[in-house]
């Protein structure tokens, strides 16, 4: 089983397939399915929710945020490796989030004051355990001196941005490197949150690879087609390199929030 999840919307669905086919070719080369109870997927699995996906010992690889290494559903990960984006300037193997309004509802127009503000300030977030679209945004917030008087969830990055469309929210972080691939049609970009650590490659820790054999061939194949999809290298990562959703922020949250990453 494979999945590149994190960047997996239908702009670069087709640079994803020819990546993967790429990595396959580097693994077979390595004589990797001598280890392997199966064959090497055909294809990127796009339909296994993802927490059934890092469940699964067969799990080649896949993509999580580095604050879900923290939670329940994915301590059978293994970080192996994580991306330097082309992209974005920014220091090499970080990123960094957009914090975004609706057009003509910007915080300097509507002088946002937090809670004395006339109106409420409303966050949406595509995921409770999610760097870029919740971390990212309370920081931001934090520094701007914007209060939180309502949290919301939408599942992915796609759905933070209609939000903020049809005035259900008023402000959202989106990852930098998924905004080209997004509509941001009738939003504003307003500001830039802090860098952070990329978000890490991984593999099932029982999966029979290793994930030293699995971080050459991801590295041979970003070096062959890593442009198509702007990455221009993987560099090592470990899981003391990210960090949870601290504590102040996450308490915001509404009780029982989803903590699986999206960012579709």
């Amino acid at each position: 089983m494979a999945s590149l999840p994190w960047y997996d919307l239908p702009k670069r669905q087709l640079q994803l397939d020819h990546f993967w086919s790429v990595l396959k070719l580097q693994l077979q080369d390595r004589d990797v399915s001598l280890l392997l109870d199966t064959k090497l997927p055909n294809s990127l699995d796009r339909h296994t929710p993802l927490e059934q996906q890092w469940a699964n010992p067969n799990l080649l690889l896949s993509q999580c945020c580095g604050p879900d290494l923290f939670t329940p559903q994915a301590q059978g990960l293994v970080p192996i490796a994580r991306p330097v984006f082309g992209d974005l300037d920014c220091t090499p193997g970080q990123y960094f989030s957009y914090i975004v309004s609706a057009s003509g509802r910007e915080p300097e127009s509507r002088r946002f004051k937090g809670r004395q503000s006339a109106g409420m300030t409303r966050f949406v977030i595509n995921s409770a355990s999610s760097r870029s679209g919740c971390a990212a945004l309370f920081e931001w917030a934090a520094a701007s001196n914007i209060d939180c008087d309502e949290v919301l969830i939408s599942g992915a990055h796609a759905n933070s941005l209609d939000y903020l469309r049809r005035g259900a929210a008023d402000l959202a972080a989106i990852d930098a490197h998924s905004w080209p691939l997004l509509d941001s049609r009738g939003t504003t970009i307003i500001g830039r949150s802090t860098e952070a650590p990329t978000p890490p490659f991984v593999m099932h820790q029982h999966n029979p690879i290793g994930a030293t054999w699995m971080r050459e061939a991801l590295s041979s194949a970003i070096q062959q087609a890593g442009a198509s999809i702007n990455i221009a290298a993987v560099i090592g990562t470990n899981s003391q390199t990210y960090q949870p959703i601290p504590a102040p922020w996450s308490a915001s949250l509404p009780v029982g929030a989803s903590t699986c990453c999206a960012l579709a």
